[in-house]
């Protein structure tokens, strides 16, 4: 059982607080406050009904095997340590109006929670847990429903015999709560899997198939404890019920646990979240220059090990903030992070993340938040993050900005978990100071140096099968000053496309042709380079750049490159 479900509930009960209302997995809910009802209640028989709209009310148990028998037993009471159940519905046990017409159930949740148990003095002493699906859509339907509510808290709080569990989507706030009913409700939310949890689930699936599949899946046997851990950490992120599914297509499709295949799936399932998972494919050998700031990172790997925390160190690292020239590999270098470090990268679109009603962003955040706690370590990495945090003169969202800013400076103040954040900025000045202040690495990437370009220009031709042996690079990293990493890709890509048209090979003409035509970043975006060199002279930002070839000039605010 999920310990935090638990001793909610068990502090909620015993202090008669009549409602939680629960965020999360409806089925996982389910399951938890059944097993809740049958191990922890205090001693007395306790039913759980479950309402959703369609139905009604269907009483739900805990179903045990009796030995030799292939039979389930319903059972009202379990062993605390007991696992070996299943949670279903009771079979012919529902309840419903007799008039079904729609909307009729809504009301007759409220009637039937009130009448249960109140005449026959046989169930005097019986204990209940009503679960209500979906109840954030009727919870404030009308007046006149709210009221009935709010009476039938009322007496549910005078002793300890029932108890309202209001699941909603996706969370509980102050906007889909009634204020009438706020004080009777205790808003939780059911916590991802943890990576243990991950990891007993394929070792379930796996015992289980290699004991009664008769030998059909000859590949699982062979499943040891790294591959189980392999498994669990290729499926943080996901629920349960995603982790579970996960794993059965997974053996549908490879009769084994296939990292690469659950990783895919992973993908799909996250990408239907709103946020785009991988884990890239290159690292710092195709990034060209930068050397302090690959240096930086390469350092702070170190930091998500267990030595770290055993050598005196408190925390994970929180994140790194990236201003900079664009083109200059911003993007890049988050991804090329995530492949040094072994970590999966979240991409987060600030857009990702807005929404349009009263409350919508704050509940895509939480909803962030929770699936990169689960997957952590991981590096979550928000590209024009200004878009999202950064101040603005006509902000007019009902204070939505304000909390979600909220959210992500509590979140990297106090998550244990090891999400690292990688920011991008086009414009640090948008950023509050207490936000900048969450990232240990803050570095300005600026136009590459000479030494800069001349790797730069290696890679890129040599991942073009285009040798540099063959080109007089000297003559190249000076037809390029000023350029942006991205404006000497894009040359040397139209340059290709120029002898590739007339079928003939590169030469050093093509590539001196186009860099002569190219308006270059430098003089496109001047006047922003100008300003966000600044913050490398206020002290706010360190140089990403090697400064072996950079000399600065005596007004300081301009950079001269050989």
């Amino acid at each position: 059982m999920n310990n935090n479900f638990k001793k909610t509930m068990e502090a909620c009960t015993g202090a008669c607080l009549p409602c939680t209302a629960w965020s999360g997995e409806t089925e996982e809910i389910i399951n938890q406050a059944v097993e809740f009802a049958a191990k922890h209640g205090t001693g007395r028989p306790t039913e759980v009904y479950v309402w959703r709209e369609s139905i009604g009310f269907q009483r739900y148990g805990a179903y045990v095997r009796e030995a030799g028998s292939h039979q389930e037993t319903l059972t009202e009471t379990l062993h605390a340590s007991a696992v070996d159940f299943i949670v279903e519905k009771v079979e012919g046990a529902v309840f419903a109006p007799e008039d079904l017409f729609p909307g009729a159930t809504v009301p007759f949740a409220i009637e039937f929670v009130n009448g249960l148990y109140a005449d026959e003095p046989a169930d005097h002493g019986r204990q209940a847990i009503f679960i209500l699906r979906d109840w954030h859509r009727f919870i404030n339907a009308n007046a006149d429903h709210v009221d009935k509510q709010l009476a039938c808290l009322e007496r549910l709080s005078q002793s300890r015999e029932k108890h309202i569990i209001a699941l909603g989507k996706p969370n509980w706030n102050d906007e889909n709560v009634p204020i009438e009913l706020a004080h009777m409700m205790h808003r939780c939310t059911l916590e991802m899997p943890g990576k243990e949890e991950r990891q007993l689930t394929a070792e379930k699936w796996r015992d289980h198939l290699t004991t009664h599949s008769a030998g059909k899946f000859p590949k699982l046997e062979a499943i040891d404890l790294h591959t189980l851990e392999m498994i669990a950490d290729a499926t943080g992120g996901l629920t349960r019920k995603q982790t579970e599914n996960a794993i059965c297509l997974s053996i549908a499709a490879t009769a084994t646990f296939d990292v690469d295949y659950i990783l895919n799936e992973k993908k799909n399932l996250v990408k239907q979240a709103g946020f785009d998972i991988a884990r890239p494919s290159s690292g710092f050998e195709r990034i060209g220059g930068l050397a302090p700031l690959k240096g930086w990172a390469t350092r702070l790997r170190k930091r998500f090990t267990k030595e770290a925390f055993d050598y005196g160190f408190l925390n994970y690292p929180r994140g790194l903030l990236m201003a900079g020239v664009p083109g200059c590999g911003k993007s890049a270098i988050a991804k090329a992070i995530a492949n040094e470090w072994g970590m999966n990268i979240v991409t987060v679109a600030a857009t990702d993340l807005k929404g349009s009603l009263v409350g919508e962003s704050e509940a895509k955040v939480a909803t962030l938040f929770d699936v990169l706690r689960s997957a952590a370590p991981i590096i979550a990495f928000v590209d024009e993050a200004e878009k999202l945090l950064g101040k603005s003169d006509a902000v007019n969202d009902g204070g939505a900005h304000d909390a979600v800013l909220g959210q992500f400076l509590s979140f990297m103040q106090e998550d244990t978990s090891g999400v690292f954040f990688v920011f991008t900025a086009n414009n640090m000045e948008k950023f509050a100071p207490e936000l900048v202040d969450r990232f240990e690495g803050r570095f300005f990437i600026d136009l590459p140096s000479a030494q800069e370009r001349e790797e730069i220009l290696r890679i890129h031709l040599d991942l073009r099968s285009q040798g540099t042996e063959e080109y007089d690079l000297a003559a190249l990293v000076k037809a390029t000053k000023d350029f942006s990493g991205r404006n000497i890709e894009d040359s040397i890509n139209e340059a290709m496309g120029l002898a590739f048209s007339e079928d003939r090979p590169l030469s050093q003409g093509d590539l001196v042709q186009v860099f002569g035509e190219v308006i270059p970043t430098s003089k496109t975006k001047k006047s922003e380079i100008e300003t966000m060199r600044t913050f490398v002279e206020n002290g706010m930002m360190r140089t990403a750049n090697s400064l072996d070839d950079v000399k600065s000039t005596k007004k300081g605010s301009m950079r001269e490159f050989a």
